[in-house]
């Protein structure tokens, strides 16, 4: 049963079809069909005599209204109902693509500073005496891509040592290092102190120091240090001074204690003998400083609170940092927060560091009887002095 208003409806329709409606008055109720899509097609079932009824019967093949008229009629009906579904199938898909690609440069480019800041730490924090170089990207949040030079100081120089590629697909993350020629040629290796005895380390520290007794003058060498016991930033410095001023040697990288060696040494049966993907430590020149200046090898405290506050960083993060470490660390679980509370409660404690410079300035080091191991990395001719300008051009 229809109520007033759709009586009063029909009646208009009934009286449009007959012709009976003043011009202005048809145009008006034309303009109310065409904006009433079920109205507009019930009007063409009319036209088309596909409805019948007492009342549709009075107006089936009306003689008032032109042939012209009612294809004119149903030609915008069936127009509107194209245009319609055109407007669903289309506009709607375009505007979801666009709210889509909005979110993956969004949220990708968020994400994107989380992943290079934890990809450039976790290689600097895991690999004695390489850091990241320049580095490239694609952001986003359904594909990501970043590329990262990876280089060794020998020297004054950095030699290109590979590269390190990280990969996402939304929050899944792929990464590792691309080594060159297929593997790290030369690995640098660390001696976990022994705490309460003393013991005969010759057979760690003699090779190196023969190697580099019969090398020539003019070279430079990369050399990996560990030492009988905790010192601090400042001890080591000032332990190493003894034999070698500043400006003969260049300090790349330290080993530190984070609590976890001690126990990766118990359960492989007493070994201390720690190389990349047991030994932890940090890159000091690529620590981030801020905005001030640093002293050359000094201002301990500043340069220990900042690895503690990327550290701390990479605990936030830890999610992601475990998921780019098992690449650098043969698969096992960075374990950063616990690392991260070891040093908040012990303090930064250096056992180890990467030294590069002039071959017979770090020779004088054998004197030091605290080395438990010594070893020998990459040697180059000489390139202690620095020319005004020089650099390696790499093509990727």
């Amino acid at each position: 049963m229809m109520n007033k208003d759709e009586n009063n409806r029909e009646q208009r329709l009934l009286a449009y079809l007959r012709g009976e409606m003043a011009e202005e008055d048809s145009k008006q109720f034309e303009e109310e069909i065409a904006a009433d899509e079920e109205y507009a097609q019930r009007l063409e079932r009319l036209l088309l005599g596909e409805e019948t009824g007492e009342d549709n019967a009075k107006i089936k093949q009306p003689e008032t209204l032109s042939a012209e008229k009612q294809r004119a009629i149903v030609r915008r009906g069936k127009w509107k109902n194209r245009l319609s579904n055109a407007g669903f199938s289309i506009v709607l898909p375009f505007l979801a693509g666009v709210v889509l690609l909005i979110l993956n440069g969004w949220v990708g480019s968020l994400m994107h500073e989380d992943l290079f800041r934890v990809a450039k730490s976790m290689v600097n924090f895991t690999q004695p005496g390489v850091s990241v170089g320049g580095s490239g990207s694609q952001v986003g949040l359904l594909y990501g891509n970043i590329s990262m030079e990876l280089r060794e100081r020998v020297g004054l120089e950095d030699k290109n040592a590979g590269r390190f590629e990280s990969t996402n697909v939304l929050w899944n993350v792929n990464a590792g290092p691309q080594w060159t020629n297929g593997v790290r040629e030369q690995k640098l290796y660390f001696r976990y102190p022994t705490e309460g005895k003393k013991e005969d380390t010759t057979s760690l520290t003699s090779p190196a120091w023969a190697t580099m007794e019969k090398l020539p003058e003019g070279t430079v060498s990369q050399l990996a240090i560990s030492f009988d016991h905790f010192l601090t930033y400042e001890e080591y410095y000032e332990l190493v001074s003894r034999y070698v001023t500043s400006s003969g040697q260049d300090t790349v990288w330290f080993a530190v204690d984070t609590g976890v060696e001690r126990k990766q040494a118990e359960d492989d049966g007493g070994n201390r003998f720690l190389g990349p993907g047991y030994v932890w430590g940090f890159a000091q020149h690529e620590l981030d400083y801020g905005s001030a200046s640093i002293r050359v090898n000094g201002e301990g405290d500043r340069r220990m609170a900042a690895y503690l506050e990327e550290m701390k960083y990479l605990s936030e993060q830890e999610d992601m940092a475990r998921d780019i470490g098992r690449s650098l660390l043969s698969r096992s679980d960075p374990q950063i927060t616990e690392r991260y509370n070891y040093m908040q409660q012990n303090g930064v404690r250096i056992y180890g560091a990467v030294l590069t410079g002039p071959t017979k300035e770090l020779l004088k080091l054998k004197a030091e009887k605290s080395i438990t191991a010594a070893l020998l990395g990459k040697v180059d001719w000489w390139n202690w002095d620095r020319p005004a300008a020089s650099g390696t051009h790499y093509t990727y």
